[in-house]
């Protein structure tokens, strides 16, 4: 992985960890080749924030 790539990985709150990608506050746990694939930054950027997006839309709401 690039220091680019990890800089967009980063940018979104996740980090490397023993071959995987982790966000710890939304106990996202990917493995690191999920995320290779990517040649541009831009599209690796978009992949991250879907991720995201369907985390979140997967939380229930706290009443």
């Amino acid at each position: 992985m690039t220091k680019e790539q990890q800089a967009v990985l980063e940018k979104f709150g996740f980090k490397m960890e023993k071959g995987r990608v982790k966000h710890d506050k939304l106990g996202i746990v990917r493995e690191i080749e999920e995320f290779l694939g990517f040649t541009n930054l831009v599209e690796l950027e978009e992949y991250v924030k879907q991720i995201l997006r369907n985390q979140c839309q997967m939380k229930p709401k706290k009443s």
